[in-house]
């Protein structure tokens, strides 16, 4: 029998849990345009926030398209930050529970990860498996296209349901899920910027390149109900949760005969 997430849809939505998300959220945020307009009525706008989840009548913003560099050239979709804190006060809950569920070898986004414990680990494992370089042994690099772009929000949603038993945190992931993939829609119709045409423009004092919606190449959902934003803080978790269930089954040893 799976483990259950104990915490409830009060847990998320309550006062002290959206101020603590803040602190979170602005760690490294201080000087955005978008963050300091919030700030100027942070409690109006945590009170207002807070009252739309109580009275479950919150909905999800669009997004914001643009491209950056980082070095890979990367579609970013950027929520409000009215969504973003949400995300956040999503994530201070729900994180802590499904980490203990990934396996011992993943290191992507996770708490005390990252890529340099995987490459010590991954080195360790080589001299393990070559016994210190006197043998050969094999490699399997591979790489999911389009990852994000390709995680189905029906199966997605039906892992969350295996764990969550809180029927309000699973209509409030719905919610964020159902954002970014929209009735075949892209998800600034519900509201985001959206551009017409290609052009360079100044966010934040970073240079980016807006992409006007369906353009050739452009990194949006094909179907409705299928991809996930590279941007939302919870895209980071989902995509943890839903590849977990499939590298879990992979074989951790394989004999040849």
């Amino acid at each position: 029998m799976k483990i259950q997430l104990l915490h409830t849809y009060n847990d998320i939505i309550k006062l002290e849990n959206l101020l603590l998300a803040w602190e979170d959220f602005i760690a490294d945020k201080k000087n955005k345009k978008d963050v300091q307009l919030f700030s100027r009525y942070l409690m109006d706008n945590i009170v207002s926030l807070h009252q739309d989840l109580a009275n479950r009548t919150y909905k999800h913003g669009g997004y914001e398209s643009f491209y950056v560099n980082d070095p890979k050239r990367r579609h970013i979709h950027k929520a409000s930050v009215h969504d973003r804190l949400l995300h956040h006060a999503i994530y201070r809950i729900l994180y802590p529970f499904f980490d203990r569920t990934f396996i011992g070898d993943s290191y992507s986004c996770r708490q005390d990860k990252g890529t340099h414990k995987a490459i010590n680990h991954f080195r360790s494992l080589t001299y393990k498996v070559s016994q210190n370089h006197t043998r050969t042994c094999w490699i399997l690099k591979c790489d999911i296209r389009k990852f994000f772009d390709s995680i189905d929000h029906c199966i997605l949603k039906n892992i969350l349901k295996q764990y969550i038993p809180d029927n309000g945190i699973i209509l409030l992931l719905e919610e964020v899920i159902g954002s970014y993939s929209n009735k075949g829609n892209h998800p600034s119709l519900r509201g985001g910027a959206r551009a017409t045409t290609k052009q360079s423009v100044s966010l934040d004092n970073e240079i980016v390149e807006l992409v006007p919606i369906g353009d050739e190449g452009s990194r949006l959902p094909r179907n409705d109900g299928v991809g996930l934003p590279l941007g939302n803080l919870t895209s980071q978790l989902f995509a943890n949760i839903y590849l977990n269930k499939a590298v879990a089954r992979t074989p951790s040893k394989q004999t040849f005969y």
